[in-house]
């Protein structure tokens, strides 16, 4: 016989929105949207637990995803499947991810595996999840129950939508055939935003620009004359003291002036690069160097930020 005294247990219910299918997920959701803090611009939407995918630092296309069993991710290197990922790590100063035996996930042993800094924070965000559901250790514990995203929407018009409510974006041109959900995604409305004004809205982006080693300075053997990253009539100014990474060591140097007329530069670099050069100090090969730097989206300052 049933207890009246008892508290009743709310079941999940298709009342004021919240319908089966997220009446546990919703739990995790934040109720407001914090204009102070600085979001990552993502070129799509992401699926919790789904496979992530990058190209590193060698050109590779690297893809990890959920093994059929716990305590491995499988890796695909360019398509092709390689071992089993059992173990994750990443080293926050170089920005290379490894596997099990310290291995980079890369080509070959020589590979540096290093996730470039335009996708470091989205691939690293995901992979916490994502290394943690399959039970591979190596990588922090998300500090979430799954990966959040937020979704800026402009409409052709003004809508009316209660704060709070539910919202569904579907594929209304799909396939009716198809056997995928027409669903994109779903989610609760946080805030409203003014379309006109768009800056309170703290989106950043990475961008990058890449260049080459040219040969090394004649007085300094730290310093390295630098070519094809800017044209000659480019605001030097802008980019003045900015680091600059050599992609094949992953050292790091600074940005210090121009060099001549024709948009070359020079960079100075915490130790000698290891690079082949003639007995000139012209290098041999192609060395790149990639200097990486943030924009938010809705500002329109030519500042550049790293």
């Amino acid at each position: 016989k049933a207890d009246k005294s008892a508290p009743l247990r709310q079941a999940p219910s298709l009342a004021m929105g919240c319908g089966a299918l997220v009446a546990d997920t919703q739990k995790n959701w934040p109720t407001s949207f914090d204009f102070s803090q600085n979001y990552c611009h993502l070129d799509e939407l992401f699926q919790a637990n789904s496979a992530v995918e990058y190209e590193n630092s060698d050109g590779d296309i690297v893809k990890l995803m959920q093994g059929e069993e716990l305590g491995k991710l499988v890796f695909q290197l360019n398509g092709e499947t390689k071992e089993a990922v059992t173990e994750l790590k990443f080293d926050i100063s170089s920005g290379r991810l490894s596997m099990q035996g310290g291995a980079p996930l890369g080509s070959s042993i020589d590979s540096r595996g290093v996730v470039p800094l335009k996708d470091r924070d989205r691939v690293i965000y995901l992979l916490r999840f994502l290394a943690h559901s399959c039970e591979v250790p190596g990588l922090p514990a998300p500090d979430k129950p799954e990966p959040l995203a937020y979704v800026l929407l402009l409409l052709e018009r003004p809508v009316i939508c209660p704060l709070g409510s539910l919202l569904i974006g579907s594929k209304l041109d799909f396939d009716i055939h198809s056997p995928n959900c027409r669903m994109a995604f779903f989610g609760r409305i946080l805030c409203q935003m003014d379309p006109k004004d768009l800056k309170p809205l703290r989106i950043v982006k990475m961008k990058s620009k890449t260049g080459a080693l040219d040969r090394f300075d004649k007085q300094d053997s730290h310093v390295m004359i630098c070519k094809d990253m800017f044209k000659a009539d480019t605001d030097m100014s802008l980019f003045t003291g900015l680091k600059v990474v050599h992609e094949q060591s992953g050292t790091e140097g600074v940005l210090e002036s121009t060099y001549g007329q024709d948009g070359r530069f020079k960079v100075r670099f915490k130790q000698e690069l290891k690079v082949k050069a003639d007995a000139k100090g012209q290098i041999r090969g192609n060395e790149r160097i990639t200097l990486y730097f943030k924009k938010f989206n809705f500002e329109q300052s030519k500042k550049i930020i790293q």
